[in-house]
């Protein structure tokens, strides 16, 4: 699945079901824990990361035992350091954003590129409990 959905609160909920389709053949714990971090990533970039009302670019695919989810916003990059081990209440912010991506998916990137900022997230597809946590 790949979309690029205009940076606007109103379209995250169609993310979501579209992200869900996507990943019917991985099983529910899975697909609802990459669909619910998703959105947190998702939510993220609308609010916080385009400049301008940019639209982000959302991208899907399942890899062999893997599903990798990206989000590109346009805005400004993150702090340096910034990581999913980062406490967000250390850098000032009220979420808790990337410590609910570190619970949900197996691998958190958050990566300056030339365009803005991407986040890609990596879960492990297999039975519960096979998670490297």
């Amino acid at each position: 699945m790949e979309l690029s959905i205009p940076a606007s609160p109103s379209r995250l909920a169609g993310l979501r079901r579209a992200a869900r389709a996507s990943l019917g053949e991985v099983e529910d714990e899975v697909a609802d824990d990459v669909v619910l971090a998703l959105h947190e990533v998702a939510t993220n970039a609308v609010l916080h990361g385009s400049n301008g009302g940019q639209p982000i670019q959302v991208v899907v695919h399942i890899n062999n035992d893997w599903v990798e989810a990206s989000v590109l916003d346009h805005g400004p990059q993150p702090p340096p350091g910034v990581s999913a081990e980062t406490d967000t209440h250390e850098m000032g912010a009220g979420g808790r954003g990337l410590w609910l991506l570190g619970r949900l998916v197996d691998e958190v990137r958050v990566e300056p590129v030339r365009l803005g900022t991407r986040v890609t997230l990596r879960r492990a597809i297999g039975p519960a409990g096979t998670l490297a946590r």
